[in-house]
């Protein structure tokens, strides 16, 4: 996934590790990206969402079939399930746009 964003332009700056919610809080993120493809997904997903409120969290599976995307402040998540790859690289250089133009 990592090069797959960076070839999309995408900054990567850092991975999932027992240090991520430390580094959510400091670093106030546009976006998140996580694994969903175990329910501790959703739970990191949860607690990523509390300790960056405005950041858009992505549960992203692993195979690449679908993705559900937290947009800041949403309740439930808006489904992708089809061109997720594309997709992804979408939501991000969104976040990216919207950033720039602030």
């Amino acid at each position: 996934m990592q090069r797959m964003l960076s070839s999309g332009g995408i900054e990567v700056v850092g991975e999932t590790d027992g240090a991520l919610l430390a580094e959510v809080s400091r670093a106030i993120p546009d976006a998140v990206v996580l694994g969903v493809d175990e329910d501790a997904g959703r739970e990191l997903g949860e607690q990523v969402r509390a300790a960056a409120p405005n950041a858009k969290v992505i549960l992203w599976a692993r195979d690449e079939t679908e993705m559900e995307v937290f947009e800041p402040g949403c309740v439930e998540p808006r489904r992708v399930a089809s061109g997720v790859r594309d997709a992804l690289l979408n939501e991000l250089t969104g976040v990216q746009a919207t950033r720039e133009k602030e």
